[in-house]
């Protein structure tokens, strides 16, 4: 097994270390305490809601449990722009059932690109903060760090990412949702590079809520002159309330979502795309061969949250998830004449199915309680992320006709476990408000292993004019699989007061020390002056950090992709950085990433009903983690087979190759006024941001002596960096509630983007051939009518007026023969029209 090494410099993490961190942290405490004579307050370190309440208070007097551990400080006050989004708007934006989708529709800053036709990543999409990647946004449930995907996005705008598995939360169970937009890995730790989204568990006490719904896209698709219904969604959701005690509770509930595919791609030019154009492959020329569009998924979901007070100021608490879920993607098609084809199985081609089965759990239970003047929160939390990747309607060609048709291609498995201390008090020193301190500790432990193949998946057979191993594979070796694990001890503290009647001041920091790469210190200062008591200026500056994940460290896998000029398909072998043949092509080991993040903005609220923002932000990144370009030449495929690797034809490996800069500016303005007998609340959110290189490291001695005309990164690979998110996002919404009806309406224009095609005669943009797409707009629409008390019907439609990003430019080369005629990245989707219909029951 390949395990990771121990620098000699760093100081192996052990629970004896948390036990001395503890004591320390008890030590602090109990010295404040002497020293003040001052505090009495409840145990509680969060805001509860109202026993069966879901109402929210106007958006900016709401108080956020993220961004601050000062107690009652309401978005308004913070030093640091967040984003509030209640229950009602949670529910709105969750139509199609997923919590990255939500999200995208609630907030300007985010983004979800839909992957399609990429194995793996069919099953798990990552969202982006700032443009930023997946990984570099830190989320939290009920204020505890979530884990992170078992598996590496090895296809998408940001391949090497490890992000974590948003929409493994139930929807059902999300009370509302806090969104911090900036660096804060002084307070939370690692991955909080662009910001912190916590998701926030229902907590009523009583009562329940059940509900059906059906959904589907209907659309009118060019390419193909069709009307297409599919993506079929079948929704079943209920959760249920129940008191304990005088203030406690417990939630809980399930769901399940059954989403069938889509198919957007066009019909294929079988001269150009076909391999050596045989008869079999012209007389499936003009069919739609290949896929584009949403991957089939069976989703299963349940969760509990619970409060239980034990005595006066001690609380037990415990929340857990659990996800199951069943996706079915695609890859290449394969013509009835390409090597790649035993014709005795396929006489017609084939189109392999990828199988992704992937179980998701996390549970969290701790005690809060009083020592003296502090408030304690004592924690332990076990999360882990488990993929079963697998394949059917496939063959090993070099097996001939006795190769299997269904393979087994890898497992990966992640677990995260911790313990966390946290304390928290007001000290009176004589200025205008309290000072909140904050101390806490963490034990972190990490382990993640991969598992090998089906002995056909990776078999190279007696035919050797045909590739070795499962098409759309092949499968992890015995060999290769990895098991790691890492020991992380953190302690931090956190200050925050007002030093004037006016000026608010708040600093953190924090030191992590990680068993495998050693240790890092953040820090934060941050500030808020209030000109007049309704306008405020806020700024902060701060210096985050990125670990590199144990997936990256270890996960290795070999995928079909294209060749350096487009023309056709090779498999591409992603290494570990510690693996020898990645280390003859020049990896090193792994370091985390490292930002400074600064910003300044403004909060105005001209009246009770009238709120707005403005918040410019520089996120620069150091060492940032990536993905090498494909190593591929025919010096590099004459090296691979003198290593006895005939099984691919090129090589890539994560690391720290690039430094960024990111700029931008973030506006949300919100209205809310009498209408038609009801109420309108009208908002207007804009993100607009730019990505640039400053450092590129292309070279390294070791591929020099390889093939001396390579680059470890390709302009291709640094393009998507900085074109292929849209350059600013606007979101305009409209809420109207009255009586038995309520109405919403929200418009979102996506900015215009770049992205690489393989056409020789598209325009140069970064000496890479490219074009642009531009901007594309998306409304959605729903209603509601309550039949009676208890019962409610809502209807409404995502993309209503079914727009699709601008085309790919139509040649062959840039749509590869006809069969993908719209480009993935464009986070508005390629599947048109989206309208469904959900009945609910609330007792």
């Amino acid at each position: 097994m390949n395990r990771p090494a121990i620098p000699q410099h760093s100081v192996p993490a052990t629970p004896r270390r948390l036990a001395l961190a503890c004591a320390a942290l008890f030590a602090a405490a109990s010295t404040a305490t002497a020293a003040s004579a001052e505090l009495a307050s409840p145990a509680v370190l969060e805001p509860q809601a109202p026993a069966g309440g879901t109402a929210d208070a106007a958006p900016m007097d709401q108080v956020t449990v993220v961004g601050s551990r000062a107690r009652n400080r309401t978005v308004f006050d913070s030093t640091v722009p967040i984003d509030r989004f209640g229950a009602r708007e949670v529910g709105n934006a969750l139509a199609s059932g997923d919590v990255g989708a939500a999200l995208q529709n609630l907030s300007p800053s985010i983004n979800f690109p839909r992957i399609e036709s990429s194995g793996a990543s069919d099953s798990v999409r990552g969202i982006q903060l700032r443009g930023l990647a997946p990984d570099q946004v830190l989320v939290l449930v009920n204020g505890k760090r979530r884990h992170a995907s078992a598996l590496l996005d090895t296809e998408s705008s940001f391949a090497g990412t490890v992000p974590v598995d948003i929409n493994a939360i139930p929807a059902n169970a999300i009370g509302h949702i806090e969104i911090l937009r900036d660096g804060a890995g002084a307070q939370y730790g690692s991955d909080a590079v662009a910001g912190v989204i916590n998701i926030v568990l229902k907590k009523a006490r009583s009562g329940g809520a059940a509900s059906v719904g059906y959904g589907a896209n209907h659309t009118d698709f060019q390419p193909t002159g069709r009307t297409l219904t599919d993506g079929r969604t079948r929704t079943a959701s209920a959760d249920y309330g129940v008191a304990l005690g005088e203030a406690g509770y417990l939630r809980f509930g399930a769901e399940t979502r059954r989403r069938s595919p889509t198919e957007r791609a066009g019909p294929s030019d079988a001269a150009w795309t076909s391999w050596n154009a045989t008869p079999a492959d012209m007389a499936l020329d003009g069919q739609v061969l290949f896929k584009s569009g949403d991957a089939k998924q069976d989703n299963g979901s349940a969760f509990y949250n619970a409060l239980l007070p034990l005595a006066p100021g001690v609380d037990a608490y415990s929340f857990a998830t659990l996800n199951k879920r069943k996706s079915d993607g695609s890859a290449w098609f394969r013509f009835p004449g390409d090597p790649a084809n035993v014709p005795a199985i396929y006489p017609n081609g084939y189109r392999p199915v990828t199988h992704g089965d992937k179980t998701d759990a996390s549970l969290v239970a701790g005690l809060r309680f009083e020592r003296g003047a502090w408030r304690l929160d004592l924690s332990a939390r076990q999360g882990s992320d488990k993929f079963e990747y697998g394949l059917s309607n496939s063959v090993n060609a070099s097996l001939g006709a006795q190769s299997p048709t269904s393979f087994h291609l890898a497992g990966f498995r992640f677990r995260q476990g911790a313990l966390n201390l946290d304390a928290t008090r007001e000290l009176a020193l004589g200025l205008p408000a309290p000072l909140s301190v904050a101390l806490g500790a963490e034990y972190l432990r990490e382990t993640y292993r991969s598992s090998a193949g089906d002995a056909a998946s990776y078999a190279a057979g007696p035919f050797t004019d045909a590739p070795p191993g499962a098409q759309a594979g092949p499968g992890l070796r015995p060999a290769d699989t990895f098991d790691g694990g890492r020991h992380v001890v953190s302690v931090y503290a956190d200050a925050e007061s007002e030093l004037t009647a006016r000026l608010l001041v708040g600093a953190a920091a924090r030191y992590s020390d990680y068993s495998d790469f050693g240790s890092a210190s953040t820090g934060k200062l941050s500030a808020r002056y209030k000109l007049a008591d309704d306008f405020l200026l806020r700024g902060a500056v701060s210096n985050s950090f990125r670990a590199p994940a144990l997936a990256q460290t270890g996960f290795r896998f070999a995928t079909l992709n294209f060749n350096a000029d487009g023309s056709g398909l090779q498999t591409a072998a992603l290494l570990p950085a510690a693996d020898p043949l990645a280390r003859a092509f020049g990896a090193q080991q792994l370091k985390p990433e490292k930002s400074t993040n600064v910003s300044l903005g403004l909060a105005w609220r001209p009246a009770a009903a009238t709120s707005a923002t403005l918040d410019a932000y520089r996120i620069r990144i150091r060492d940032r983690i990536t993905r090498s370009s494909d190593l591929q030449s025919g010096a590099v495929t004459a090296y691979l087979a003198a290593q006895g690797r005939q099984d691919i034809q090129s090589v890539a490996f994560l690391a720290n190759l690039l430094d960024t800069s990111t700029r931008g500016v973030d506006a949300v303005l919100n209205h809310e006024l009498p209408a038609a007998g009801g109420k309108l609340n009208l908002s207007a959110a804009l993100n607009v941001n730019k990505t640039t290189l400053e450092s590129v490291r292309r070279s390294s001695d070791a591929l020099a002596k390889i093939d001396p005309g390579l680059s470890l990164l390709a302009d291709t690979s640094l393009f998507r960096i900085r074109h292929a998110s849209p350059k600013s996002k606007l979101i305009l919404g409209a809420d109207w509630q009255g009586g038995a009806w309520g109405v919403q309406a929200k418009a979102t224009r996506f900015g215009a983007l770049k992205d690489f095609v393989f056409d020789e005669e598209a325009p140069l943009v970064d000496g890479v051939n490219a074009q642009h797409f531009g901007a594309a707009w998306s409304v959605d629409l729903e209603a509601q009518f309550k039949l009676n008390r208890q019962l409610t019907l809502s209807a409404g439609g995502n993309n209503i007026f079914d727009r699709y990003p601008e085309r790919v430019r139509q040649t062959n080369a840039a749509t590869y023969g006809g069969a993908l005629p719209y480009n993935f990245i464009n986070p508005l989707g390629v599947n048109g029209a989206y309208f469904y219909g959900k009945l609910t029951y609330t007792f």
